[in-house]
């Protein structure tokens, strides 16, 4: 699993930089992350995982016809949080993505910097299917370093999640920190 979350970063780190001088001046709002490049992790019908860019015009991304073609698949924005998540003084986004694929239904969360007054997506966390976001905040968090034990405040954004396959539907929230390249913190769904 480390291995495939350092492939995933190195993966978006490259697409993002490819993308990059098409999208220049355009600062991170609400709007602008509904006309980017993102990077979603994409499971196929054999749970193949594949990351590509996939570019959005108004918040969606469809490919072919629902019921009718098998490479059928669709990619929108839900719920759009900002805030300063890399501490750079600059409006950061949390974003949800749908994306369906095939019979395979995906929840993420990513995260948009404004890297030179240009929206990038720079991380992202699964969450699986039959996943719903009920709130996203984002905030600092105080967060302590291991090596040195000081503490430094961090990009944090709080979700509110909800599956109807796991714990009965109940909604649970969880805080990620974003650390510069990730999205860390604990599986809402995990098995205890």
């Amino acid at each position: 699993m480390k291995v495939f979350r350092m492939l995933l970063a190195a993966s978006v780190a490259a697409l993002t930089s490819l993308a990059s001088s098409v999208y220049a001046g355009v600062p991170v709002t609400a709007e602008s992350v509904k006309n980017i490049p993102y990077h979603p992790v994409i499971k196929g019908s054999s749970d193949k995982v594949e990351v590509r860019s996939i570019k959005l015009v108004n918040g969606m991304y469809e490919k072919g016809r629902r019921f009718v073609d098998r490479d059928y698949e669709f990619l929108r924005v839900g719920q759009v949080a900002l805030g300063d998540l890399n501490g750079d003084g600059k409006a950061d986004a949390a974003v949800v993505l749908y994306h369906m694929a095939g019979d395979h239904r995906m929840t993420q969360l990513a995260v948009v910097l404004d890297v030179n007054g240009t929206p990038r997506h720079a991380a992202s966390r699964e969450f699986g299917e039959f996943t719903e976001v009920m709130d996203l905040r984002c905030s600092t968090s105080p967060v302590s370093d291991r090596k040195t034990g000081l503490v430094a405040k961090k990009g944090a954004v709080n979700v509110e999640v909800s599956n109807e396959t796991c714990c009965g539907g109940q909604g649970k929230t969880v805080t990620y920190i974003f650390d510069g390249t990730r999205l860390l913190g604990q599986d809402p769904f995990a098995k205890q």
